[in-house]
């Protein structure tokens, strides 16, 4: 790919696991975007579907698309970092194999975050889908923290939604804090991470449609799932036992690393202790 010196290249980080249903439509939507300079990894995380024939017919047709398959599953935090570690941009966005985009969220965010050289991210509005495509009955939410200091930032990104950690993000701040954490949770704490070092940007004109592929699931079920063999992401002994322990641990490692003061440190961690209770009572009945 020629360097397009105008517009700063962007990588697209799609993960894939069994998505041949819908990965099609997902990188029709992807490659459907305005911007003019951006790639697309694809790591298939070793699907026992049709997803990576369908991925390698889309990428021999379209050099912007780059597919690699794993020889085993390597987990859903391992496989994220992949992408992120094979980027070659100085923006990078993760991506579903199931979701879809307005044609304008990437030129959209890369601008946003172009006039405001100190924001983490930029991200779209978002709708929730079901697995054929149809709108559900739930609002997603979103939250800008231009303005902020780092300490209120620190706090929109503990109680907000997670739908930042899917936005267009500076790559050099990806690669500034700790690696992705194979826990439960590991979007919430990169999320506080990145509020600790930049802006949120939501950028309201433009779209996400994150796809609901599975029938709504219990607090139970879900931590069921994510420590099973298809996201790995409990590898630890201590993971395993308390997967929900490793949460507000590295939070509250984020916080003694960053660059507050020692006493808005101490007022932080203080204030995190009921905070981590409430979530932990709020999360069980979501």
């Amino acid at each position: 790919m020629a360097a397009n010196t105008d517009n700063p290249l962007v990588t697209v980080g799609l993960f894939v696991y069994n998505e041949s249903p819908f990965i099609r439509d997902s990188l029709k939507s992807l490659l459907a975007q305005d911007y003019p300079n951006f790639e697309i990894i694809i790591a298939d995380n070793c699907s026992t579907d049709d997803s990576g024939t369908i991925c390698q017919e889309v990428a021999g047709n379209d050099p912007r698309v780059r597919y690699v398959r794993h020889e085993s599953n390597i987990g859903a935090a391992a496989n994220s970092i992949y992408v992120l570690e094979a980027a070659k941009g100085n923006y990078f966005m993760w991506a579903a194999g199931h979701d879809l985009w307005s044609p304008d969220l990437i030129s959209r965010c890369v601008a946003a975050l172009e006039t405001c050289p100190e924001a983490a991210i930029a991200y779209a509005s978002s709708t929730w889908i079901d697995a054929e495509g149809n709108p559900l009955d739930r609002e997603a939410g979103w939250y800008d923290t231009r303005g902020m200091g780092q300490m209120r930032r620190f706090f929109f990104a503990f109680w907000g939604n997670l739908h930042p950690v899917l936005g267009v993000i500076r790559a050099h701040y990806l690669r500034d804090v700790p690696k992705i954490h194979a826990c439960i949770g590991a979007d919430q704490i990169l999320l506080t991470e990145l509020s600790l070092l930049g802006d949120f940007i939501h950028v309201p004109d433009t779209s996400w449609s994150r796809r609901q592929p599975r029938a709504e699931e219990t607090h139970k079920d879900k931590v069921r799932r994510y420590t099973g063999g298809e996201f790995q992401i409990a590898g630890s002994w201590i993971d395993r036992r308390l997967p929900l322990l490793r949460l507000p641990v590295e939070q509250l490692r984020s916080l003694l690393r960053s660059r507050l003061g020692i006493f808005e440190k101490i007022a932080m961690i203080l204030a995190l202790f009921p905070a981590f209770l409430v979530r932990y009572i709020a999360g069980r009945k979501s």
